[in-house]
């Protein structure tokens, strides 16, 4: 067993499978799927708990039975997502992988090997496993629980749904769903977390690892905000990789409701507080502004306003004598801080100023030509080549001084649509070509819409291929409702057909946008101006983090029948794209 394999892999892949879960879980919410379970679980037999860690650990137990309990055809909502998912890193693959091999185990934990793993023994196989976990305290050796195990490459497990400590009677009871040689079923974590919810469970017991916590307030109080935790955290003595996470935690956190948190404990932190921690306070509010500052500029929504909320917010508390005049001072400081500082890098990037104005000149006229009249497939990879010329001269007029001093900015393009279309799958391949950063926005009962990330040009790039290939698909799709395919359909198998070709449609779009970006590749690795296109991407990178955003991994939606003839068209449409065709300098 590969023991030594590469703890932070691991980790990651174990990261990539909590974001998987929790983007299925929002979805189970939203269908009342998860209420339903609950309510079995205490007809007639007990109130749901008051405590909140007992409700959070019920939702988390009634989400992994949906996840996994076959439906009539056999198959789980896990199985549903992996099908519809495409992993786009090798992490994101694995955990996939993971998911699917995941099994319901009754264990007992041996104890501890080190600060990432802990050794268990399947109680119904007998089988030594390890399981990838910092936070099962040594006091728990010797204990049974239940766990979702999911099964590593390094031969670590990860585990999923909460724990909780099984009595021999409850180890009785799951032990008459043993069959020898087949896993335990679905059907005994099914009885296990209806016995957890109508009777309750021992907890496993936590080890916390915040000596921080415990120098500044002598225990930890169950009261605290997030905001108090990460300030003591952040008064301890921290190496450069701890406090490179308490730097991504504040930009995480980083909200008009944490900010004015912030704010206000740093205001009534008095002369008696743990030493440092004011200090801690003032550093968590300037991320906090920073943060927030630069997703309002990278148009993520709900930011454009949010620094005069807060500024509102602390006001009102002030004059109403529920926050110190210090809270509102401080604020008003660190704004005006990054407001200069902002200035400051604008200043020293001005020397690109006029070449990248005259870049999103060039892309604006290309505009007029194309997606103002309507365009074809031909007309529109023409112009994809034009932009990615125009990208490349670009990038060879900037010397690394220049780079490394420019700010990044985004574009909110709004779609006009509530659900996700075909044309959304050439979004990944148009960013990777304009060298920007992107994600989707809303969806389901709010408008849909697209955030693209990166230097001014690529962005204004970005947004113009983005439009560009929405006309396209508006055009196409006319010129194939023309066509003999649609026209020899009725009713229901038009809509088939049609889908069917802008799914053909969007595969060869990016399959040529991937073809046109290899190239760009491959040509400036050989021209000087290859290490200025890697600084680039670091200061893209760099400024990307400081939106301390998360995200999810939306899955696919359940499959659709296509039309063959019709995706054929599409993606032959797409093939015959003839990128050095029509449009000149």
């Amino acid at each position: 067993m590969p023991l030594q394999a590469d703890i932070d892999t691991d980790l990651a892949v174990q990261e990539s499978i909590a974001r998987q879960i929790d983007g299925l879980a929002e979805r189970l919410v939203a269908s009342g799927a998860l209420l339903k379970t609950l309510r079995r679980w205490f007809a007639g037999h007990a109130d749901v708990p008051e405590s909140d860690g007992a409700r959070v650990d019920l939702v988390a137990m009634a989400t992994d039975l949906e996840l996994f309990a076959p439906s009539i055809s056999g198959r789980t909502m896990i199985d549903r997502h992996r099908s519809g998912s495409r992993p786009q890193t090798e992490v994101e693959r694995q955990g996939l992988e993971a998911l699917g091999a995941a099994q319901f185990r009754v264990v007992k934990i041996v104890g501890r090997e080190d600060a990432n793993v802990v050794r268990l023994e399947d109680r119904v196989t007998g089988e030594s496993l390890l399981l990838l976990d910092t936070y099962i305290a040594p006091e728990a050796a010797g204990l049974t629980t239940a766990m979702r195990l999911c099964p590593l490459t390094s031969g670590r497990h990860a585990h999923i749904a909460p724990l909780f400590a099984l009595d021999e009677a409850m180890v009785a009871a799951a032990a008459k769903f043993a069959r020898p040689g087949r896993p335990l079923s679905d059907r005994c974590a099914a009885s296990l977390y209806r016995d957890v919810a109508r009777h309750g469970c021992l907890p496993i017991p936590q080890q916390v690892d915040e000596a921080a916590l415990i120098d500044a307030i002598g225990e930890v109080d169950e009261r605290m905000t997030a905001v108090e935790i990460l300030a003591c955290r952040w008064i301890g003595d921290h190496g450069a990789d701890e406090a490179a996470d308490l730097v991504l935690e504040a930009r995480r956190l980083a909200s008009v409701d944490t900010l004015v948190d912030t704010c206000g404990h740093f205001g009534q932190a008095g002369a008696d507080a743990p030493q440092g921690l004011k200090a801690a306070f003032e550093r968590i509010a300037e991320l906090q502004v920073e943060t927030i500052a630069q997703r309002a500029r990278a148009g993520v929504g709900g930011h454009a306003d949010a620094l005069d909320e807060a500024a509102t917010a602390i006001a009102d508390f002030v004059t109403q004598g529920a926050m110190q005049a210090g809270a509102r001072e401080l604020f008003e400081r660190l704004r005006a801080r990054w407001a200069f500082s902002a200035s400051e890098r604008a200043a020293a990037s001005a020397s690109s100023v006029a070449e990248t104005d005259r870049v999103i000149q060039r892309i604006q006229a290309l505009r007029a030509k194309t997606v103002d009249r309507g365009c074809t497939e031909d007309e529109a990879m023409a112009a994809a080549a034009k932009v990615a010329e125009l990208l490349d001269r670009h990038d060879l007029t900037l010397d690394e001084v220049s780079v490394r001093g420019s700010t990044c900015e985004g574009a909110s393009i709004a779609t006009g649509r509530k659900r996700r279309a075909p044309v959304d799958s050439c979004m990944p391949s148009l960013a990777e070509f304009c060298d920007c950063r992107a994600w989707s926005e809303g969806g389901g009962d709010s408008a849909l819409r697209y955030v693209f990330f990166g230097l001014k040009a690529d962005v204004e790039a970005a947004r113009f291929l983005h439009e560009l290939i929405e006309v396209t698909f508006e055009t196409e799709g006319m010129a194939f409702r023309r066509g003999e395919i649609y026209q020899s359909l009725r009713g229901g198998d038009r809509r088939t057909a049609l889908y069917s070709f802008q799914v053909g449609l969007a595969s060869g779009i990016s399959a040529k946008l991937g073809t046109l970006k290899a190239a760009r590749r491959s040509s400036t690795s050989r021209r000087p101006g290859f290490d200025l296109v890697v600084a680039k991407h670091a200061v893209v990178d760099d400024e990307f983090a400081k939106l301390g955003l998360d995200f999810i991994s939306r899955a696919a939606r359940s499959r659709r029948y296509v039309h063959g003839d019709a995706y054929a068209a599409g993606k032959a449409a797409g093939a015959l794209f003839e990128p050095n065709a029509g449009l000149s300098g």
